[in-house]
């Protein structure tokens, strides 16, 4: 019990540093609570999922310090246990970083896959964040596979989603450059620069 508010403190301490970018701060938070976690050897399904929680949020943190090796990995490593919670929501997000991390290792084909997994978890349980975020990082792997129309649509998809989360700006942002990285491929350079 007390293991598990420390956790949640530490989770807090991390999310509040990112939100003032201050990621090697916010990672050291995210590390500890990530190691307080991991040490217990019999973990609760409650616990299990505060460990999948974590997660999630780390890995906006890792994406900032452009570590998509190490973020694939700890993913990877914890797929089963996500697979294994009764929790739809957070296995959807899981698959979408899943999927977002082998875009940003160049293994565009894996991605489109998990970030499809990911749009359809969040599709079923009408998770709008879900839907956003898979809608937005698909439109830059599908823009490199050639799907260039596809691209369009889900940025499109993404950005009309963006709205019902004002306060998310990564959203928001992500999802124009969607637009702005598929129309620039097409050839549309005046709604590339608009973007």
């Amino acid at each position: 019990q007390s293991n598990r508010r420390a956790v949640a403190y530490l989770m807090q301490s991390g999310e509040k540093s990112l939100k003032r970018y201050a990621v090697e701060e916010s990672h050291r938070y995210y590390k500890e609570a990530f190691d307080l976690l991991s040490n217990q050897p019999e973990k609760t399904k409650e616990e299990e999922g505060l460990l999948i929680d974590l997660l999630i949020r780390w890995s906006m943190v890792y994406y900032y310090r452009g570590d998509f090796k190490g973020q694939g990995d700890l993913l990877w490593s914890h797929k089963e246990i996500a697979e294994s919670l009764d929790d739809k929501a957070k296995l959807g997000m899981f698959y979408a970083w899943i999927g977002f991390s082998l875009f940003n290792r160049q293994r565009y084909k894996d991605s489109y896959q998990y970030l499809h997994k990911a749009l359809a978890v969040g599709e079923e349980t009408g998770n709008q964040q879900t839907m956003g975020y898979a809608c937005a990082w698909l439109s830059w792997t599908c823009a490199d596979l050639g799907r260039l129309d596809e691209a369009i649509s889900l940025a499109e998809r993404a950005q009309e989603i963006a709205r019902l989360f004002p306060s998310d700006h990564y959203l928001y942002f992500k999802s124009l450059g969607g637009i702005g990285f598929a129309c620039a491929y097409k050839g549309d350079g005046k709604r590339a620069i608009e973007a």
